[in-house]
């Protein structure tokens, strides 16, 4: 099973999770506005994906881009519509953001 930590009112998780319905996948939903990744999932993130980590739509992602991963740990714990979404989390601690059906289907074959 997948922890899948999204938003309800989103559209790309909407989709994300019809895909994941679609293809059988057992997972647990999460809204993460409710109850956000624990922050060690999170700068697992940043340390990957650095600026791109953040929603590029959100209002802050711009103000934020040039200040470094610890002010962007602070701004999600305190708003965490500023990370990346979907976001899923295997039992073996890996994880996957963002959703390009592609590269799930290779996670999930």
């Amino acid at each position: 099973m997948v922890t899948f930590y999204c938003k309800k009112t989103c559209r790309t998780c909407q989709k994300a999770r019809a895909w994941l319905e679609a293809k059988g996948v057992p997972f647990r939903f999460v809204d993460y506005t409710k109850d956000p990744p624990p922050p060690e999932l999170v700068r697992r993130i940043l340390a990957e994906f650095g600026e791109g980590a953040l929603r590029r739509r959100h209002p802050r992602a711009k103000e934020l881009r040039s200040q470094g991963p610890e002010a962007w740990q602070r701004a999600i714990n305190e708003d965490p519509n500023l990370l990346i979404r979907p976001i899923l989390v295997f039992d073996d601690g890996r994880y996957a953001v963002g959703f390009d059906p592609e590269y799930w289907e290779r996670l999930f074959s």
